[in-house]
């Protein structure tokens, strides 16, 4: 398959033969580590060929995948085997770290360890149960129509009825696989995965994967600082939806808009503070723009242009697909500039995050993929990475950054510094609903796996715990089978490394955010003139451990992660919930400046994007200012509705509060206050001076028409 294929044989055989020297098994183990990275890219390429037909439909898509993935596990089962064979004490010398990083990696892969019989089972249920989910075309969409997973998506988006939401919910439901089979065959082979990887417990096994010593016991603690946050959001999303008796009380998934509770955004106009311009203009100008699908991405492209990170290169996007389901899957080839991705062309601020987000994601593994050390296991190591998980989410947020939405023509920087508490209040909101409740879901489905495996719930009782367990840990009421529509879940992968991912994208943008001269400073063109330490954590791929990198990533301000840089993020977000949730409160917001009206677009005014490869964007777009068109009354009562609009970013350092807007007057509020009064004394001057001329000639008229009268009367 490869010219040098049996060049390399010929090599082995020489250096097997001449001695058994350390340097000499040395060499012979390094050979033999190449070529058995080399077989590892092979089988990338031919696991990611049969992926991407399975994505896209094919009829024989699916058999190819399994065919595939079962090769897999026995190729990884042999390649261990003689990768171990070669390995001897004295095969490395003290300064061989990467070596001996790259042994460790093909000794330890992971779940492909497994028995030959026990891995086909967890592909073939995993396999077999996700292409049912993704290709279904009989979802319960309401008003007695079926539909494919996109318009279930949309429709529970959308769908107002309590009634048809938890029908909705209840089709998917029935295109799950079977829990007891789950639990009675798939979920307790992490214990023979462990110790195939030389692990005695399943928590120490996927510690071991996530590369983080006592990770899920740091989570937990993380978690328990965050949590206040979260119970926060959950009662006034509540309070919202059903009023003052539901705070505390658990909420039905299906009220979420949410088929696994993991992502509230589709509640954002319900939960709107008054007066959510930022919003109401995003939302307008991302639809009638039409970013979704391909323009998202290319926006995305625009954003990693301005932090000088790099483009992704035209032929990803002309092989890619925007046809298909959100979020985003990408599928990598294990080779240069081959990734591919299927989306959806769904217009939403969800999607438009995650666009970006996807982008660095590729971006990523691009940049890996350049550094000269970085062979295949040192780029695609089956290792769970908070890194890879952080980076591309901290470039999420920063698609939401105030200058960002400026320069993309969503919403100008010179409305948005009317208001500008007030206006990161609403971005902050639009955030924590896409993020707060990952983490809750992630933290819990880690945890109920682990007390499943460890015997901490009961037998008996066992099929009914994931519903008792998220009512209690997550304060929702779901059912029983949702857990079993989750990839991860259903393909034994621990969410910890999202988990902790999430939280250091936080303290990414807080180690950025506070070494601006100022809070309405350039964030992103900072990061663009600061970049170095988030190519440098790429370029290394998986050459060290993720949390050895992480205080170079922030800039030495933190050696490990910290709850402070999320919590300090949603400061703004956190004193509003307290004054929304305190009985004593009046729950009135800061003084509000309304911005002046800005004259409405043309439709010939609003530039299409070409499909070309898009250069940064410096003009600002026209944008769709008449709000008025969008605007959804809203007020303090609960069953009110709500515009749209979509979501910003806020500046950590040294925030203002909520309530000291009315001592720091904005020079803009100013210049438009003495306009306007300068406006209303010329206009009483003129009415004055007209009255005056008026009454004047009247004067003249009467004396006029007196001396006329006398001349006829002498007449």
């Amino acid at each position: 398959m490869r010219p040098n294929f049996f060049l390399l044989c010929i090599c082995f055989y020489a250096l097997l033969s001449s001695g058994t020297s350390s340097g000499d098994d040395r060499r012979w183990l390094v050979s033999l580590v190449d070529l058995v990275e080399f077989d590892y890219q092979d089988q990338c390429d031919q696991r990611a060929t049969a992926a991407w037909e399975e994505l896209l439909g094919s009829t024989k898509g699916l058999s190819m995948k399994l065919e595939r993935d079962k090769a897999f596990g026995i190729f990884a089962r042999k390649q261990k085997t003689d990768v171990e064979s070669a390995f001897t004490a004295h095969a490395l010398s003290a300064d061989d770290d990467t070596l001996r990083r790259r042994v460790k990696l093909l000794l330890q892969p992971g779940d492909a360890l497994l028995d030959t019989q026990q891995w086909i089972r967890l592909v073939t249920f995993a396999d077999n149960a996700l292409n049912r989910i993704r290709t279904s075309t009989d979802y319960d969409c309401g008003a007695n129509t079926t539909c494919s997973l996109r318009e279930l998506h949309n429709s529970l988006a959308r769908e107002q009825d309590e009634q048809v939401l938890r029908q909705m919910k209840l089709s998917w439901e029935s295109h799950l696989p079977e829990l007891h089979d789950y639990l009675e065959n798939i979920l307790p082979l992490l214990r023979n995965a462990s110790k195939e990887n030389h692990y005695e417990l399943v928590e120490e096994y996927w510690d071991a994967l996530c590369e983080y010593e006592g990770a899920l016991l740091a989570a937990r603690e993380l978690w328990q600082r965050v949590r206040p946050l979260y119970l926060k959001l959950h009662k006034y999303t509540a309070l919202k939806l059903r009023g003052p008796s539901a705070v505390g009380e658990p909420l039905p998934i299906h009220l979420l808009h949410s088929l696994t509770g993991d992502d509230w955004s589709n509640l954002i106009e319900k939960l709107l503070p008054k007066h959510p311009d930022i919003y109401q203009k995003v939302h307008a100008n991302l639809q009638l723009k039409d970013i979704g699908g391909l323009k998202a991405f290319k926006e995305a492209n625009n954003v990693l242009s301005q932090l000088n990170l790099g483009e992704l290169p035209p032929e990803i996007f002309l092989e890619s697909a925007f046809n298909g389901t959100c979020p985003t899957t990408v599928v990598d080839w294990c080779q240069p500039n081959k990734v591919r991705f299927v989306t959806c062309k769904d217009v939403s601020i969800q999607n438009y995050m995650d666009a970006h987000e996807a982008a660095m994601k590729i971006r990523y593994k691009l940049i890996t993929a350049l550094h000269s050390n970085n062979t295949y296991i040192l780029r695609e190591a089956p290792r769970y990475s908070a890194i890879y998980e952080a980076v591309p989410g901290f470039v999420s947020l920063l698609s939401l950054n105030p200058h960002t939405l400026d320069r993309a023509g969503l919403y100008p920087l010179e409305r948005f510094n009317y208001n500008t508490n007030h206006h990161r209040l609403v971005l902050q909101l639009i955030i924590a609903l896409r993020d707060l409740p990952k983490l809750n879901y992630y933290i819990a489905a880690d945890t109920w796996r682990l007390d499943v495996l460890m015997g901490k719930i009961p037998y008996a009782k066992i099929e009914d715990s994931w519903r008792d367990f998220r009512k209690n840990f997550s304060l929702i009421e779901t059912s029983n089978v949702d857990i079993v529509g989750d990839p991860y879940i259903l393909l034994n992968k621990p969410y910890i490394g999202k988990f902790l991912g999430l939280i250091l994208k936080y303290q990414i943008y807080q180690s950025f955010a506070e070494e601006l001269i100022s809070d309405d400073s350039d964030l992103v063109k900072h990061v663009a003139e600061n970049n170095q330490r988030l190519i440098d954590v790429m370029m290394q791929g998986f050459v060290a451990t993720w949390p050895e990198m992480v205080s170079d990533l922030l800039a030495k301000r933190e050696n490990g992660l910290e709850y402070t840089g999320i919590t300090d993020y949603f400061r703004l977000l956190d004193e509003y919930l307290d004054n929304q949730l305190d009985p004593a409160s009046d729950n009135m917001v800061e003084d509000y400046v309304d911005p002046p009206v800005e004259p409405e677009p043309q439709e010939n005014d609003i530039s299409e994007k070409s499909d070309t490869p898009i250069e940064p964007n410096n003009e600002q777009d026209k944008t769709h200012d008449d709000i008025h068109e969008n605007i959804i009354e809203t007020d303090d009562d609960t069953n009110s509705k709500y515009e749209t609009s979509t979501v910003g970013v806020l500046e950590i350092k040294n925030p203002v509060g909520v309530g000291d807007q009315n001592e720091i007057e904005n020079p803009k509020e100013a210049s438009y206050n003495v306009y306007w009064w300068i406006g209303v004394a010329v206009a009483l001057a003129v009415i004055v001076i007209l009255v005056a001329i008026i009454a004047r000639k009247r004067r003249s008229h009467k004396k006029q028409v007196e001396r006329q009268r006398r001349q006829n009367t002498r007449a």
